[in-house]
C-alpha cells in the first residue's frame, strides 16, 4: 500500500492540533497542515506561529473571507486526491472530549460536519485523534 498523504485541518496552534499532528506524522512522511484563515490577519497570524515551530511540517493556508471552513478544506483535498490518485488520502482530525457527555456537542460541530462530508469519498480515510479535557483548563492555549 502506498503512503498515505496525512492532511490535519488545524484552527489553531493548541494542545489537541499539536496531538493530532504527531499521530499524522507517526503514519505517514507526507502530512500537510491546513489552515482556513477568515482574513490576512489571521492567515500571518497562523504562519508566524507555525513557523516559530519549526517541525518540518508543511502548513498550507486557505483565504476564506467568507468565513467558510468545510468547502475551502475541501476543494484542498479534492485538489490532492487528483494530484495523485493512487494514493490515498487520509484527514486527521483534533477532536475534544469534554468531560461530560453533553459538551461534545459544543467543541465538535465542525469535526462532525467535515467527517459526514468525507465520508463517502473515495480513497479518503477519515482518522479522530481524542483530546481529552478533564484536567486541562487551558486547552485553547499553545503548548504541549
Amino acid at each position: 500500500m502506498a503512503v498515505p498523504q496525512v492532511i490535519v485541518p488545524v484552527a489553531r496552534l493548541d494542545r489537541a492540533a499539536l496531538r493530532a499532528l504527531g499521530f499524522a506524522r507517526a503514519i505517514s512522511s507526507d502530512v500537510t497542515a491546513v489552515h482556513v484563515a477568515d482574513s490576512v490577519t489571521a492567515a500571518e497570524r497562523m504562519r508566524a506561529g507555525w513557523r516559530a515551530r519549526d517541525d518540518g511540517i508543511a502548513l498550507v493556508v486557505i483565504e476564506s473571507p467568507h468565513r467558510a471552513l468545510i468547502p475551502p478544506l475541501l476543494a484542498y483535498v479534492d485538489a490532492r486526491a487528483r494530484q495523485d490518485d493512487e494514493r490515498p488520502i487520509t484527514v486527521v482530525l483534533a477532536e475534544f472530549v469534554p468531560r461530560h457527555f453533553w459538551e461534545y456537542v459544543l467543541h465538535n460541530q465542525t469535526a462532525l460536519r467535515l467527517k459526514f462530508r468525507l465520508f463517502f469519498r473515495p480513497n479518503t480515510v477519515v482518522v479522530d485523534v481524542p483530546y481529552h479535557l478533564a484536567g486541562d483548563a487551558r486547552h485553547d492555549g499553545a503548548g504541549a
